[in-house]
């Protein structure tokens, strides 16, 4: 299907056939980046938060569900990877997330 075609080409038309999946998926990823920030406040005060982007990765293209790819830090980063290493840090992200998920599966039952 996509056999000599330029990637601009390829985007659009994955975007064109995706666009309901994307708006879904934009709403999932506020959902969780929304809830693992408040989590992670509660503990660990200021927390950076780059928010949520949007693209077409070729992972997530194939999915026939709303799909996000979740940035926890960046274990370079001297505060962040320290972070990272601590098991009440990393069970907070992980809370942040199913809380985020259950929040965007209320909402969209409702």
């Amino acid at each position: 299907m996509f056999e000599g075609k330029d990637l601009y080409t390829k985007n659009a038309y994955l975007s064109l056939i995706s666009r309901e999946k994307i708006v879904e998926s934009h709403k999932l990823a506020l959902d969780v980046s929304k809830n693992m920030v408040s989590t992670l406040l509660s503990s660990f005060g200021n927390v950076d938060n780059s928010g949520v982007k949007t693209a077409n990765f070729w992972v997530l293209v194939g999915a026939q569900m709303p799909a996000i790819l979740v940035e926890v830090g960046y274990i370079t980063h001297p505060t962040e990877g320290e972070n990272l290493m601590n098991n009440y840090y990393r069970n907070l992200l992980s809370k942040g997330i199913a809380e985020g998920i259950d929040r965007y599966l209320k909402n969209i039952s409702n």
